[in-house]
C-alpha cells in the first residue's frame, strides 16, 4: 500500500530496527531549519538595512567561509580521534550561541566587525559538523546502501531548508532580530536532540586501534592522492557556483528582479521541497551509472539554471531557474559524498571528509565574494552577472569527465564492485 510512497521518501531506510540513521536525520533536519531561517536574509539585512556594499558583504562571507575551512579540517581530525557524536553536538551548540550573538548584534545595531566575527564562528561550527555527519553515514552503511543513506541525509537537510526560509521570509518582513533568536533556539534543540538520541558509530569506540596523533604531514599525504586532489579542485569550482544560492541570489531576486521577501522565502522553500521529494527517486534512477557521470550531468544542469536567471525578471523566471538549479543539486550532492567515501579507508574517513570539506569551504568562501563583486560591477545587467557564474560549472563538468577517465571504474560505481556488470556508462 505504501510502495508508491517508498519511491519518494526513504521510509524503509529510516524506520528500520537500527534507528541511528533516523536520529541523525532528525538532528540534521533541525540543524538545517535553524541555519536556513537566517542565512538567505543576512546579506539582505546588511545590504538593504545597513547600506553595506555587496562587495563588502561578499568579503564578510569570504572571511567566514575561510574560517569554516579550518572548521572542516579540525572537525575531520576530531571526528577520527574523539568520535562522531561529540563533534556533532559541540558544533550545533556553538552555532546556536553564535546565532544568539548575531541577534543581539542586530538588536543593538552593532559595528560591522561583530557580524564578521560571529558569522565566522558560525561557519567554523557549521563546517565542523560536516565530517562527523558524513563519516557516521559511512560507518552505518556499506556498499549499495551508502549512496542511498547519503541521499536520506540530504532529504533531512532539505526538509529543514524547505521550512527555514519560509519562516524566515515572514520574520524578515516583521523583525530581523527575531530571525536570529528563533534560529538559535532551533539550533539549540538540534544539539540537545543529538546529545540525547544519536549513538556513537566510530570504529575506535568498538576497540579498533587508536588513531595516531595529528601531523600536518598526514593532510599532505592525503593530497598526494592525485586523483583525489583532482576531484577536490573540480569540486571547488562547483562549490563556488553553489554558494551563489545564498547571498548573490537573495539580493538579486529582491533588488534586481523585484520579488518580495516572502516570495524569496517561497523560492528557497521550493528548492528544499524538490530535494525532499525527488532526491531519493533520482538516486535510485542513477544507481547504475558511475558517480562521475552524475557529477558531469549535475554540473551542466547548474550551468543552465544559473544562465536562465539572467534571461528575465520576476517570480516566473526565477522559479524556472530554481527548478533547474535544484535538479543539478539533487544529481550531484549524494554522488559527491559517496565518492569521497570511496577514496578513503575506514580509519581515515574523517580526514578525507575534512580535506574534501576544506575545498568545499574555499568554494563557499570564494563564491559570495565573486557574486558580490559581480553584483557591484554588473549594475543592472543580469547576463553580465550570471553568465560568468554559469561558465564555472561547465569547467567543472569537463574536470569531472577528465577524472572519470583516470579513476578505477569499480570505485566510481554507486553500488560497489558487485554492480560493475550492470553499469552502462
Amino acid at each position: 500500500m505504501l510502495h508508491w510512497f517508498d519511491t519518494l521518501f526513504p521510509r524503509r531506510a529510516l524506520f528500520q530496527e537500527d534507528r541511528r540513521l533516523l536520529h541523525l536525520f532528525i538532528g540534521r533536519m533541525l540543524a538545517s531549519t535553524g541555519f536556513s531561517i537566517v542565512i538567505p536574509f543576512l546579506s539582505l539585512y546588511l545590504h538593504g538595512e545597513r547600506g553595506v556594499p555587496m562587495s563588502l558583504v561578499g568579503g564578510i562571507f569570504f572571511v567566514s567561509a575561510l574560517t569554516g575551512a579550518l572548521g572542516q579540517v579540525v572537525g575531520g581530525e576530531l571526528t577520527d580521534r574523539l568520535g562522531r557524536k561529540v563533534v556533532l553536538v559541540g558544533a550545533q551548540l556553538t552555532r546556536a550561541v553564535s546565532f544568539l550573538g548575531l541577534g543581539a548584534a542586530v538588536l543593538l545595531h552593532a559595528p560591522l566587525y561583530w557580524f564578521a566575527v560571529l558569522t565566522s564562528i558560525s561557519a567554523f561550527a557549521g563546517r565542523a559538523f560536516e565530517p562527523p555527519s558524513g563519516a557516521m553515514v559511512a560507518d552505518i552503511a556499506e556498499g549499495g546502501t551508502r549512496v542511498e543513506y547519503y541521499a536520506v541525509l540530504r532529504v533531512g537537510g532539505n526538509l529543514g531548508w524547505a521550512l527555514g526560509p519560509a519562516i524566515g521570509g515572514f520574520l524578515a518582513a516583521l523583525s530581523y532580530p527575531s530571525l536570529f533568536l528563533i534560529s538559535a533556539s532551533v539550533l539549540l534543540a538540534s544539539g540537545l536532540f543529538m546529545a540525547i538520541m544519536v549513538r556513537e558509530t566510530s570504529p575506535s569506540s568498538t576497540g579498533s586501534a587508536p588513531i595516531p596523533r595529528f601531523r600536518f604531514a598526514d593532510l599532505g599525504q592525503t593530497l598526494k592522492n592525485e586523483s583525489f586532489l583532482r576531484y577536490c579542485w573540480a569540486s571547488l569550482l562547483l562549490f563556488t557556483v553553489m554558494a551563489q544560492l545564498i547571498s548573490t541570489l537573495s539580493v538579486y531576486s529582491v533588488q534586481w528582479a523585484g520579488i518580495s521577501k516572502v516570495q524569496l522565502g517561497a523560492l528557497y522553500t521550493l528548492n528544499g521541497l524538490m530535494v525532499v521529494f525527488l532526491q531519493f527517486p533520482v538516486v535510485r534512477a542513477l544507481a547504475r551509472f558511475r558517480m562521475t557521470t552524475a557529477l558531469v550531468a549535475g554540473s551542466i544542469l547548474y550551468a543552465v539554471g544559473y544562465a536562465a536567471m539572467g534571461m528575465g525578471h520576476g517570480m516566473r523566471v526565477l522559479t524556472i531557474a530554481m527548478l533547474i538549479v535544484t535538479l543539478g543539486e539533487i544529481v550531484t550532492t549524494p554522488a559527491s559524498l559517496n565518492l569521497v567515501a570511496s577514496f578513503s579507508g575506514e580509519g581515515q574517513r574523517g580526514r578525507y571528509m575534512g580535506v574534501y570539506g576544506l575545498f568545499n569551504s574555499f568554494g563557499w568562501s570564494i563564491g559570495p565574494l565573486v557574486g558580490g563583486l559581480l553584483l557591484d560591477f554588473a549594475a543592472g545587467r543580469p547576463m553580465v552577472l550570471w553568465m560568468p557564474i554559469a561558465s564555472l560549472t561547465l569547467i567543472a563538468a569537463w574536470a569531472y569527465w577528465d577524472l572519470r577517465r583516470r579513476i578505477d571504474r569499480d570505485m566510481d560505481l554507486n553500488y560497489g564492485t558487485a554492480a560493475a556488470e550492470t553499469a552502462t556508462t
